[in-house]
């Protein structure tokens, strides 16, 4: 009866063993994680930025040619 019960706990204490690393491996690769999406956000965020300024300068090149009126004169 000892016996069976020090296999049982035996197997037990493997799979908690498992288990307590395959969480430190999870939240390692959680970390690895969560450092891509911060440099994907700031990444994008520049993106955003620039698109935003070439917009504002196409619009400003847009306004600088010259109009219909202009034409016909």
């Amino acid at each position: 009866m000892l016996a069976a019960m020090d296999t049982e706990f035996e197997q037990l204490e493997g799979r908690v063993g498992a288990l307590i690393a395959r969480v430190r491996e999870l939240d390692e690769q959680n970390e690895r994680m969560a450092a891509v999406l911060a440099e994907v956000l700031k990444e994008n965020a520049e993106l955003k930025f620039l698109v935003e300024e070439t917009r504002n300068r196409v619009a400003d090149l847009i306004g600088r040619l010259p109009g219909d009126a202009e034409e016909t004169a």
